[in-house]
């Protein structure tokens, strides 16, 4: 924008609120727009090559300002909503991973302001990772985590999350005066079918999940406009983390903290009430760097009426890592912060799976540390891609990194370093194999090395029998069961046609064996149920009973293991159980046998 315009834009400002800050004065309705792995390569403004049919999030750009430089404080999304709740970082809140952690109710939030001021307050989460288990739900009359989870729908779809924001607006907020949270989970589920405005179904992929929820938000705000409450609310688009399409190699998504995975979307349409029929838009960048915990404590300021000072006299825990609210730049593109502020990144993912500690980093201005064993500087103003850490002997470096380093541990962080591969490796590894899509023989190809790797790890050893089983693999299906998994050489053996003597638990036996009490030892329903729905000996009726009682068992089953695989290509950052679908069930080998071959059709068809 040139220099003459910025000067008009002031006088105009300054002419419609006598004080040039059109955002807080009446307070706006606030709107956080939470998007999973939106990160700031994740779509473009036309500012490049994308020709002006292909931008997504239209709206945003062309009348937000865009922090081109935000980062989320933790690659968990979990971590980040809380930081955005409170404008506190993840070691100040305590709430540092997807895990079992709860926000203290002594924290006070942007709902519970907002409630204090008088607004209706929302929060309405897509799905994974984000429940009211986490404790977010404090300060908002309507927390809603519901999803009805079901065999083709782990998620809550965008336009669904917002379909029941409009709604609640609606009835409840109809003045306009709300503060609520919508969270869109759809980025995670690369897999699942999206269609288009024309109703063409996409090509299953990120990108095209990102173009259903860019579709959905275009949608938000055409009906907020058609509702005139458009230009009275401050609108934020914010992404929780990176693009997580953007990997690095040998680091997943959650504990890599680079910039791909850690630098995010940020855009911020600004409330405006200056003069309705005559409205500039604040549209321009914001170049230096911020932190998503800055968007907390912008949200705190506009809700309470209160300056940081103010705001810390009633009773509001503030920030000790120096943030800021970022409402100026709502109206001048001249940021008020030092380009030298230090921004802090944090993973706990790694400590929270086992994979070592709390992995930290700091930037100030083009300088990103990583705080690992063997900690590394880069200047992203020559290295953006961050792949050459500036060298020992090249003057300042040191000083730099021991400066970083003794900050970093009066924070309280330690070096990181991994201290279990295996994991890390499964981890990589977990997030390709599971895909909903045939394995290909490559993938088998670097599951059955990683389990030579790792012999002992039970979890991978389970993999590569889910992978045999679902590719017909019955050699390699033999070859991992090894002494210890006779079950698996029973079935691999029944499939090549030289079925050996083998020692059966009693589930097995009664699914293989014709006594009349064969499933009288077994606890397993679900096999139970087979057992009798295959026994032609039974009656009609007995084995339709037990066909549905099997099918009813195996939706529910087959949900939970659908959720597991998920989870895994999500990079195993949700708070999901994973010894149940660690290996191949009972009732999963016994239908890979001739005999059951059928049922299994039968079953499959009914999910």
């Amino acid at each position: 924008m040139r220099p003459v315009l910025f000067v008009l834009l002031g006088l105009f400002v300054t002419s419609c609120t006598g004080n040039g800050n059109w955002s807080r004065s009446p307070q706006p309705a606030v709107l956080v727009l939470m998007v999973e792995n939106l990160g700031f390569t994740s779509f473009s403004c036309g500012d490049s090559s994308n020709s002006p049919e292909e931008v997504l999030f239209e709206s945003f750009c062309t009348e937000s300002v865009r922090f081109t430089h935000a980062y989320t404080p933790s690659t968990m999304s979990q971590a980040a909503i809380a930081s955005l709740l409170t404008g506190l970082y993840p070691r100040e809140h305590g709430v540092r991973h997807n895990g079992p952690q709860f926000l203290n109710f002594k924290q006070v939030t942007v709902a519970e302001a907002a409630k204090q001021s008088g607004y209706k307050t929302s929060f309405i989460s897509g799905g994974p990772p984000i429940w009211r288990r986490s404790g977010f739900n404090q300060g908002f009359d309507l927390f809603d985590d519901a999803i009805g989870l079901t065999y083709k729908n782990l998620y809550r779809p965008s336009i669904n999350v917002i379909n029941l924001f409009l709604s609640w607006q609606k009835t409840e907020a109809p003045s306009g005066k709300f503060a609520s949270f919508l969270f869109f989970a759809d980025p995670q589920f690369v897999d699942q079918p999206t269609v288009d405005d024309l109703g063409e179904v996409r090509e299953n992929s990120y990108e095209s999940q990102l173009e259903e929820v860019s579709e959905s938000i275009e949608t938000l705000v055409r009906e907020m406009k058609r509702r005139k409450i458009w230009d009275s609310t401050t609108v934020v688009l914010v992404g929780l983390n990176g693009n997580v399409s953007d990997a690095r190699n040998g680091e997943p998504g959650a504990v890599n903290l680079y910039s791909e995975s850690t630098r995010s979307t940020l855009m911020v349409k600004p409330a405006r009430h200056a003069n309705p029929d005559y409205i500039i838009p604040s549209n321009w960048k914001i170049d230096s760097n911020v932190s998503l915990v800055d968007i907390g404590e912008t949200l705190l300021e506009m809700l309470t009426a209160a300056t940081p000072d103010e705001s810390g006299g009633q009773g509001r825990v503030v920030s000790k890592m120096g943030t800021v609210s970022l409402q100026n730049a709502f109206t001048d593109p001249k940021p008020n912060w030092p380009d030298n502020r230090e921004i802090l990144v944090e993973s706990a993912w790694p400590d929270w799976r086992g994979v070592g500690g709390v992995r930290a980093s700091l930037r100030r201005g083009p300088y990103l540390y990583l705080f690992d064993s063997d900690a590394r500087l880069y200047n992203t103003l020559t290295d953006n891609l961050e792949v050459r850490p500036l060298p020992l002997n090249e003057p300042g470096v040191a000083r730099l990194r021991e400066e970083f380093s003794v900050h970093l541990k009066s924070l309280g962080y330690s070096p990181w370093k991994i201290t279990n591969d295996s994991e890390l490796d499964r981890t990589l590894l977990g997030e390709d194999l599971w895909r909903e899509r045939p394995v290909t023989a490559e993938m088998a190809k670097r599951l059955k090395a990683l389990t030579r790797r790792y012999p002992d790890n039970r979890e991978l050893i389970g993999w590569r029998a889910h992978v045999d089983v679902q590719r017909a693999d019955w050699p390699d299906l033999k070859a991992a069961a090894g002494e210890v998994r006779p079950l698996w050489s029973y079935v691999a053996d029944v499939n090549l046609n030289s079925p050996k003597q083998t020692i059966l638990d009693a589930c097995s036996k009664a699914l293989f064996t014709q006594s009349a009490d064969r499933d009288k030892d077994c606890g397993d329903d679900l096999a139970r149920a087979l057992a009798t729905w295959a026994d032609e000996h039974k009656s009609r009726a007995d084995r339709e009973r037990a066909m549905e009682l099997f099918n009813r068992l195996e939706i529910n089953k087959a949900v939970s293991d659908r959720v597991s695989r998920a989870n895994l290509t999500a990079g195993d950052t949700w708070d999901v159980s994973r010894g149940r679908w660690s290996e191949p069930s009972l009732t999963e080998l016994m239908l890979a046998t001739p005999a059951l071959r059928k049922y299994r059709s039968r079953k499959n068809d009914r999910l």
